[in-house]
């Protein structure tokens, strides 16, 4: 059975200069820290472009959910979003999406000074917050968050990796709304004045609670000062309290699915830079 996925031996070059046709590219750079897909960010007299080629199945299925959660939220908040576009490799998709200026928020973190970290856990907060009161309508089929995170920890995860896993801990039916899902810095651009101005990656969106959102971008490495600014603007942009026992708890599961997802990536393709 043909495979509906890419491998790190095919040629890509080929597939991102029939992608772009029209375009000068002047180079290629392999992106080696693409663990959910094999990534290329190309260089053109037109800007540049990240390609994104899913490893397996699973990410194929997500790469999906991302154009289409991308399609979705477009304009719905006052931050910009990416335009995802899907292509196909015989019959394969892949994504492909004009870089927006800037460094990620993880690139420039320990570069920002303490008042432009208070400024960035504001703008994340305010974009959390207008995310989080988007209505979720009865008949939406979008998938939940720990549906998605179940999927991946059963997929991929060793026994001892997934010791941990509660899927029922991870979603509360009574505070559903829409999620980005994988709102870790390395997702959040930052402009050349430090303020946030792009949102990418919504291959884990869905439906769950605040406390996903919230948890997952302080799961990373990031300065007090951030996490406990980030918690104060949420709670008065939103008027709604943060269950600090609650929001430690998903913090310490991220960095579990983190985790077994790395080692996973070891086991499998020890090329990957983790």
């Amino acid at each position: 059975m043909k495979k509906a996925y890419f491998t790190a031996e095919e040629n890509f070059e080929q597939m991102i200069h029939k992608a772009l046709q029209g375009k000068e590219i002047f180079s290629l750079d392999l992106i080696d820290t693409g663990w959910t897909n094999i990534v290329y960010e190309a260089h053109t007299n037109e800007g540049d472009f990240f390609f994104r080629f899913p490893r397996n199945d699973f990410w194929v299925a997500a790469i999906k959910k991302d154009a289409k959660f991308t399609s979705f939220i477009h304009g719905k908040t006052k931050f910009n979003t990416v335009k995802l576009e899907l292509l196909y490799d015989e019959g394969r998709p892949f994504s492909i999406h004009k870089k927006f200026p800037g460094e990620t928020l993880a690139n420039k973190m320990e570069h920002l000074s303490s008042e432009e970290i208070k400024i960035v856990a504001h703008e994340m907060a305010d974009f959390m917050v207008q995310l989080h009161q988007i209505k979720v309508r009865k008949n939406d089929d979008w998938i939940q968050i720990s549906d998605f995170l179940n999927g991946l920890v059963t997929t991929f995860y060793s026994e001892e990796d997934k010791a941990f896993w509660k899927k029922d801990s991870f979603f509360n039916e009574t505070q559903k709304c829409f999620v980005h899902g994988d709102l870790n810095s390395s997702n959040v651009i930052i402009d050349e004045k430090n303020h946030v101005t792009a949102i990418i990656d919504f291959g884990f969106a869905g439906v769950g609670d605040k406390y996903s959102d919230i948890a997952r971008i302080l799961s990373r490495v990031c300065p007090e000062n951030y996490k406990n600014e980030m918690i104060e603007q949420y709670e008065k942009l939103s008027n709604e309290a943060i269950d600090r026992q609650v929001l430690n708890d998903k913090i310490d599961t991220w960095k579990k699915i983190d985790q077994g997802y790395i080692n996973y990536m070891k086991r499998s393709d020890p090329s990957v830079r983790v």
